[in-house]
């Protein structure tokens, strides 16, 4: 994603995952909403067969009931590898214990405890957000991880001081080093194990919002990025229960840098906008975003299948840049078979090794979605491998994106046939770059920039939702 905004592999994959969409209306007067979650837990990599972690700061490791296995320690190097179904961990290069299917690696925090008028005991951890009241009445919180707080009581002024030292994991994903707030989790599924980062909420927007939206944006656009990645993140926890975690890092859910990918700029988005979520039926909305629009979003049975409330077609005027208009892909005849040979998934459901395009003799565009901006439904005839005739039909407008491998549905197409009077060259002229639906990322852009704060941003882009406040308790 990283400049780009959204990669291809986000807009084509997508496709072919199911797609969990709430069924939505007007919303209703009730402004409360749920209580945040305390923690999500994302899928980092899968089927590795071993995976070297090393700390900074301090560390347990843990059974998946609370056993305590040992102390990782700052400078330590460590690998969690598959043998024999369960986890080997070594520690410096030796052997340090076999274990069970899961081993934990959690953050130690120190904790504080508070009485209360009638004597009541509260720990809190050294994260945790500590609600005050001000002398107005006013519930404000201390600052997570502060340094040092001081409290004044009858006998005088006293410190609370917990180190405010950063607890990260650092994880070799890709051959890069990658850091990660939270907790770890390695978990034997499959025929290998399954990495699994747990943090608060906020602390997971950190990691995403940069990777979904340049950091120098404007302020207000990273802020409905912000809430939009909130409310998509909250709409599809659990989505992956039986692996145990809620979402993956890559393409297919939100894309999440961990520590790495953090800037300050994207930092202050999300706290200045913390816990808010767009809601639409009194549920969480799964508030799809795309990099470009071109001019136009859709509605959601038009590029998907299901009719969803708030993914409606408008036009987009605010969308407008240099990067993602007026493209141009151009298929010789052979560049053609080649591409819908890669994209058979889509019209050879069985597997049928003949039932591939070995020569395409015309591509027709049979209906355009509602905007009449995108090709929802295209025909494709020519012959297949066994040199039989061969006609597809493809709908919606994603599914005819990916198949033709472009950046939108958005485009038209011009035809050029050879002397014989075959297909000989498809010249694709288009717009936008991603489906089309919900949030264009640049129309965001062209919106703060012309002095819309983030709500503007929000509800123009999504329909029938309101920007409630997620409950702190």
């Amino acid at each position: 994603m990283g400049t780009d905004c959204r990669s291809r592999l986000w807009q084509t994959i997508l496709l072919f995952l199911p797609v969990f969409l709430f069924a939505a209306h007007f919303p209703g007067a009730e402004s409360r909403a749920s209580a945040a979650p305390k923690t999500v837990r994302v899928g980092l990599v899968q089927d590795v067969q071993a995976q070297d972690f090393n700390v900074r700061g301090k560390y347990r490791l843990l059974g998946p009931g609370g056993e305590f296995y040992g102390h990782v320690l700052p400078g330590e190097r460590w690998q969690a590898a598959l043998a024999g179904g369960r986890i080997q961990l070594y520690k410096n290069g030796q052997p340090a214990g076999f274990y069970g299917n899961s081993v934990i690696l959690r953050q130690a925090r120190p904790t504080v405890s508070v009485l209360g008028g009638s004597g009541a005991q509260k720990s809190l951890a050294a994260d945790e957000r500590l609600p005050v009241v001000t002398d107005g009445g006013r519930v404000s919180f201390l600052a997570e991880g502060a340094d040092r707080i001081n409290v004044i009581s009858d006998s005088g002024t006293a410190a609370i001081q917990w180190g405010g030292e950063l607890n990260l994991v650092t994880l070799m994903i890709s051959s890069r080093l990658q850091n990660y707030r939270g907790d770890v989790e390695f978990r034997v599924q499959g025929k290998g194990i399954t990495v699994i980062n747990e943090l608060p909420l906020e602390e997971y927007l950190y990691g995403v919002v940069p990777r979904e939206m340049p950091a120098d944006w404007p302020a207000e656009a990273q802020k409905a990025q912000a809430v939009a990645a909130r409310s998509y993140a909250l709409a599809m926890l659990g989505t992956y229960k039986e692996y145990g975690f809620d979402l993956l890092s890559t393409q297919l859910n939100q894309v999440y840098g961990g520590f790495n990918a953090e800037h300050p700029n994207s930092s202050r988005a999300v706290d200045e906008t913390r816990g808010q979520v767009l809601y639409c039926r009194d549920k969480p909305v799964s508030a799809y975003f795309h990099s470009s629009s071109g001019g136009f979003i859709e509605y959601s049975q038009d590029v998907w299948r299901e009719a969803v409330d708030f993914l409606k077609a408008k036009p987009d005027p605010y969308d407008n840049n240099d990067k993602h208009y007026n493209w141009l892909v151009v298929y010789s005849q052979e560049q053609l078979v080649n591409q819908l040979k890669d994209r058979r998934d889509l019209y050879n459901r069985e597997g049928d090794p003949e039932r591939v395009f070995a020569r395409v003799d015309d591509i027709e565009v049979l209906e355009k979605t509602s905007s009449g901006a995108r090709v929802k439904k295209i025909r494709i005839t020519g012959q297949d491998a066994a040199g039989k005739p061969l006609s597809v039909e493809l709908s919606n407008a994603d599914r005819v994106r990916a198949a033709l491998g472009l950046k939108s549905a958005f485009f038209e197409l011009t035809k050029t046939k050879g002397p014989d009077g075959r297909l000989k060259e498809v010249r694709i002229k288009g717009s936008g770059f991603g489906h089309g639906l919900g949030m264009s990322q640049y129309g965001s852009l062209g919106m703060a920039n012309k002095g819309y704060n983030y709500q503007d941003i929000l509800k123009y882009y999504y329909s029938n939702i309101e920007i409630r406040q997620l409950s702190e308790k």
